[in-house]
C-alpha cells in the first residue's frame, strides 16, 4: 500500500521561506519609494495651496504679499502670516474663530493655535515629534524666506554683499509682487523646515527642543526671529543647530529655521508665482543664494 505524503520535508520549508524572505526584500524598497513619492506629491500640494492663498490674499489687497509678522502697535510679534491666510486653504472652522485683533499666543487664538492642520504639515516628517511643547500647538514644517546674511556668502566664497539681502516676503512690511524684480519664478517664497519643534541634524532627533518653532500661529516658528540671529540661510551647520560664522551646508543638515526636510535628495519649495518644485541638495550655493533674493539682481543657474 503506497502512502502520500503530506507535508513538507524541512528543507523544503526553509527554501520557501528564503524565498519569500527575498521577495519581501524586493517588494519592500517599491513600497517605501511609492510611499514617499506619495508624501512628497502631498507636501508640494500643501505648498500649493499656501502659495495659492498668498496671491489670494495678495489679489485682495493691492498686489500686496503679507509680512511675516503683523505688527500691533510697539508689537512686531503680534501674529504671524499663517493665521492671516488659513481662511484661503479651507479651513474655515479656524478662520471665523480666529480673533484678528487678539495676540496669537492670548484668549481662544491659543487654544486654535493647537489645532493640527493637514495643510501646514508635511506627510514625510514626522507626525508624533518626540520634542512637544506646553501648550502642545499645531505643527509647521513650511517657513518664510525672509533675508539672507553675508556670511553665507563669505562662507561659500561668494561675493559679499555687505548686507541682509531680502527675500519674497519682508518682516513686517507688506510687499509688492512687483517688488520682485528678480523675477517671481526665480524666488523663493515658501520652503520647508520640517520637524519643529523637534531639533533635528542630518535625519536624526537630537532629544533638544529649539528654541522658535512653536506651531503654525506662533510668528518665531514661521518666519525666522525677529532680532537677526537666525534668519533663514547663513546660519547652517552640520553638526549643531547653530553657526554663527556660516557654513557651506545648504539644506537637510539642522532644522533651527533653516531649510530642511525628511525628503531623500532635496526639499520642496513654493516660488512666488505660486509654482512649487523640487530642488536637489546638490545644487550650487550660488544658484541657491540667487532663488532666496527678491531684488539683487543675481541670476541663478540651471542646476535646480
Amino acid at each position: 500500500m503506497k502512502w502520500c505524503r503530506q507535508a513538507f520535508t524541512l528543507i523544503e520549508l526553509l527554501v520557501v521561506i528564503a524565498i519569500i524572505a527575498i521577495l519581501i526584500g524586493l517588494l519592500l524598497p517599491a513600497v517605501q519609494k511609492v510611499r514617499e513619492a506619495a508624501a512628497r506629491m502631498s507636501c508640494q500640494n500643501n505648498l500649493k495651496q499656501i502659495g495659492l492663498a498668498l496671491h489670494n490674499y495678495a489679489s485682495a489687497n493691492d498686489s500686496k504679499l503679507p509680512p511675516t509678522r503683523v505688527q500691533v502697535g510697539s508689537d512686531r510679534k503680534f501674529r504671524a502670516w499663517t493665521p492671516i491666510v488659513v481662511s484661503y486653504v479651507e479651513q474655515d472652522n479656524v478662520a471665523r474663530q480666529w480673533d484678528m485683533n487678539t495676540r496669537w499666543d492670548q484668549g481662544s487664538n491659543l487654544v486654535l493655535a493647537q489645532v493640527k492642520m493637514k495643510v501646514f504639515m508635511c506627510p514625510s516628517a514626522p507626525e508624533d515629534r518626540p520634542a512637544p511643547v506646553q501648550p502642545p500647538l499645531g505643527p509647521c514644517d513650511y517657513l518664510v524666506f525672509h533675508r539672507i546674511r553675508p556670511r553665507f556668502y563669505v562662507a561659500n566664497n561668494l561675493p559679499n554683499p555687505g548686507v541682509e539681502l531680502p527675500g519674497a516676503m519682508d518682516i513686517v512690511n507688506h510687499t509688492r509682487l512687483t517688488d520682485i524684480t528678480d523675477g517671481t519664478s526665480q524666488t523663493i517664497l515658501i520652503t520647508e523646515d520640517a520637524g519643529q519643534p523637534a531639533s533635528y541634524i542630518l535625519g536624526r532627533a537630537t532629544g533638544n527642543v529649539l528654541p522658535e518653532g512653536r506651531g503654525w500661529a506662533d510668528p518665531d516658528g514661521v518666519s525666522g526671529s525677529l532680532d537677526g540671529s537666525h534668519p533663514v540661510t547663513g546660519a547652517i551647520n552640520r553638526d549643531s543647530i547653530t553657526g554663527a560664522d556660516g557654513a557651506t551646508c545648504i539644506m537637510n543638515c539642522n532644522n533651527y529655521s533653516e531649510p530642511y526636510s525628511f525628503h531623500p535628495g532635496g526639499i520642496n519649495i513654493c516660488m512666488a508665482d505660486g509654482s512649487v518644485r523640487f530642488i536637489s541638495s546638490n545644487v550650487s550655493a550660488a544658484t541657491y543664494a540667487a532663488l532666496t533674493t527678491r531684488n539683487y539682481g543675481d541670476i541663478p543657474g540651471n542646476d535646480w
